[in-house]
């Protein structure tokens, strides 16, 4: 029960947080010859089994050409914010509206017109980091705590 309950709480904090960052970066990592480019991404949705979904430009290439599962990472980040998130996980491209179901129609209906796709990114992994500046010291804690450290 406890490991069931901390990864709702982790799925509940990681969506928060995504949901307050907004924004990301969208990497494939595939060792194919063909290979999605980096995208930048704003409007993100997580289902409730933790999944991310987002849309990219249509490639130009055959979807077809494509692996249908794609290692990748998307690094969430907001200027000014003192935190970013770091997501590993497997990406599957969807080409058909349908596939979607259940997410806003707001998502379902870019895909509407045919020049988007949608993404549905697994996690398996995530790193929030802390980017919050560290307090300055002046030169007498620094020397003490230098000090401290060379004898103890």
């Amino acid at each position: 029960m406890t490991t069931t309950n901390t990864r709702e709480q982790e799925q509940v904090m990681l969506k928060s947080k995504i949901e307050e960052l907004q924004s990301a970066l969208f990497f494939t990592e595939s060792v194919s010859l063909i290979k999605l480019p980096t995208h930048v991404i704003s409007d993100v949705e997580i289902d409730n089994e933790g999944d991310i979904w987002f849309v990219i430009p249509k490639p130009v290439q055959h979807i077809e050409a494509f692996e249908k599962e794609i290692p990748a990472k998307l690094d969430f980040f907001k200027k000014g914010m003192d935190f970013f998130v770091k997501v590993r996980g497997t990406a599957y491209l969807i080409t058909d509206a349908s596939e979607m179901a259940g997410l806003s129609a707001e998502l379902q209906g870019k895909m509407v017109d045919g020049t988007v796709i949608g993404v549905k990114v697994k996690v398996q992994q995530t790193d929030m980091v802390d980017n919050a500046p560290k307090p300055a010291q002046n030169w007498l804690q620094a020397s003490r705590s230098q000090l401290s450290s060379w004898f103890f």
